[in-house]
């Protein structure tokens, strides 16, 4: 029992002398670095979650987006039968072109997997990334559809004067339309002879417009399009005045119709005979 009692003495002895008398001090080091570790860990995730919401809204940035639509065409249609105009333009862009050759059209325009295609089909296919050229409607061809240059930004808009100025070199007069309404962003472009006489562009999101060029033509005129550029701009009670019009995709519509074809009436119109456009993809 006392040898017992001797040997629990020592270890208790020697156990004082191995435990640290300060436990706190001597693992300060190790917690320090787990504390760095776990904020270190924090900054990368930080940044991860920063970058993604940078990615995100630089996709988002572009006005009319990418957004494409769920197809309203069966795919039993038989696209190589000629069929009646379809009319379209809302939330879409597209070329007009005073030609009737299509297959040129689609060369300026780079398309490629090129094929005969009705209307029915074509204006679906627009709708989901492809380019429908359409046939010729009173001297104007129409090259619509999401796989065709936004012209939503500045850059977007150099983009699109750059083939209109070649659209309109080799056929006289080119323009170009683009309008999407949940940003209300619209834009209207035209060209005569290689030189880019008019651009007017606004966002409705931003209440700004992005790019105005050249002189308003005779259509314009007569309205007093908003110009966030001028110098009554400048007077906050500029964005308050009932003269001063404000675009929106109807108005759109008016100057197509004025310079060249409105594309949303084409469902109503009888004169048109039944015909095959061309599809393809950018």
């Amino acid at each position: 029992m006392l040898l017992l009692c001797k040997i629990e003495s020592l270890c208790f002895y020697f156990r004082s002398f191995a435990k640290p008398r300060n436990a706190v001090t001597l693992w300060q080091p190790t917690l320090d670095k787990m504390k760095l570790s776990k904020m270190t860990t924090g900054i990368i995730i930080g940044l991860i979650v920063i970058a993604f919401i940078a990615v995100t809204f630089y996709k988002k940035k572009s006005s009319a987006g990418q957004t494409y639509y769920p197809s309203t065409v069966s795919s039993t249609v038989d696209k190589t039968v000629p069929d009646s105009a379809v009319g379209f333009g809302y939330k879409c862009m597209w070329f007009a072109v005073k030609t009737d050759n299509k297959n040129r059209l689609a060369e300026i325009l780079k398309l490629k997997n090129i094929s005969d295609c009705n209307w029915q089909v074509g204006i679906d296919k627009a709708y989901n990334g492809s380019v429908f050229i359409t046939p010729t409607i009173d001297g104007w061809t129409l090259a619509c559809g999401w796989g065709l240059p936004h012209g939503d930004t500045k850059e977007g808009i150099d983009e699109v004067k750059s083939i209109l100025q070649t659209l309109s070199k080799e056929f006289g007069n080119a323009q170009f339309f683009c309008t999407y309404r949940v940003t209300e962003y619209h834009c209207w472009i035209k060209a005569n002879n290689g030189q880019v006489e008019r651009v007017y562009s606004y966002l409705g999101e931003s209440g700004e417009n992005v790019v105005i060029e050249g002189q308003p033509t005779e259509f314009e005129q007569t309205l007093k399009l908003a110009n966030t550029f001028s110098d009554e701009a400048k007077d906050e009670k500029y964005f308050e005045r009932e003269d001063v019009v404000w675009v929106n995709e109807e108005l759109l519509m008016q100057v197509a119709g004025h310079w060249s074809i409105d594309p949303t009436k084409l469902d109503d119109r009888q004169d048109i005979a039944p015909g095959l456009g061309l599809l393809g993809q950018r």
